[in-house]
């Protein structure tokens, strides 16, 4: 399995973004990637799925006008991430994402991996504007997803 998650490469883009003057509806984190973007980020999750903790560091794709203005929120924070590392820790319960040393880190386990693979399937296929909850918990934070 380990062989299965370095044999992984990259290809496409995948953005992630945040807005400067969010309301509760558009805070949190913003999702979108390129058809082989969001092809190549399920190859992994399906790669890490079950397995034993893992991770790997995806090269995050610039953030343009074209791409935040999907949604049309105005503008980003200028956080500027060039990299992800994902982080598979299979008896995690939520999706966790933060800023650590400048790179952000999602971490993630068996129970909400699918759902995190199914909104990128989405998103390869032409779909946007939906969100995924990050826990099981009361007012957990929303994450959304955009057609690129």
């Amino acid at each position: 399995m380990r062989d299965l998650i370095n044999e992984w490469k990259q290809h496409g883009a995948v953005y992630v973004w945040r807005y400067r003057r969010p309301n509760r509806a558009r805070s949190g984190w913003h999702f979108s990637a390129n058809l082989p973007g969001g092809r190549s980020l399920c190859q992994l999750l399906d790669r890490m799925k079950g397995g034993d903790g893992c991770y790997r560091t995806l090269k995050l794709g610039s953030v343009t006008e074209n791409i935040w203005n999907v949604p049309n929120f105005g503008q980003p924070k200028n956080d500027a991430f060039t990299s992800m590392r994902v982080e598979f820790c299979p008896d995690f319960d939520d999706l966790e994402l933060q800023e650590v040393d400048g790179r952000l880190v999602l971490k993630l386990g068996n129970n909400r991996i699918e759902m995190l693979r199914a909104a990128f399937a989405e998103v390869e296929i032409g779909k946007g504007d939906f969100g995924i909850s990050t826990s099981d918990r009361r007012n957990p934070e929303i994450w959304m997803f955009w057609w690129n």
